[in-house]
């Protein structure tokens, strides 16, 4: 029951905003491929909540959605910016590695 009202909750979520969770990247989207995929493949969180988008530079990005990665020329990868209670209250119903 509890994981159908947080199934529930991401379909809320994802009305709102259809990609919660976008992964910038400044050069190489290959990169940031990979992190998608480890978030996908390791916790199991839907391919449809992920959004890659290229940036100038990840120090001057402004994010305001519930989760904004960058990932930097030299691997770093960086928060933009997090809704704690999205993470909270919707992410955890998936898998931990």
């Amino acid at each position: 029951m509890k994981f159908v009202i947080s199934i529930i909750a991401i379909m809320a979520s994802m009305a709102i905003h259809s990609e919660p969770i976008r992964i910038f990247y400044e050069e190489d989207s290959h990169n940031a491929e990979v992190v998608r995929e480890i978030f996908i493949e390791n916790y199991q969180i839907p391919t449809e909540l992920f959004t890659l988008s290229k940036t100038s530079d990840c120090d001057r990005t402004k994010g305001n959605n519930k989760l904004d990665l960058c990932l930097k020329n030299n691997g770093d990868l960086i928060v933009v910016s997090v809704d704690r209670r999205f993470i909270s209250d919707t992410l955890r119903i998936f898998q931990t590695p």
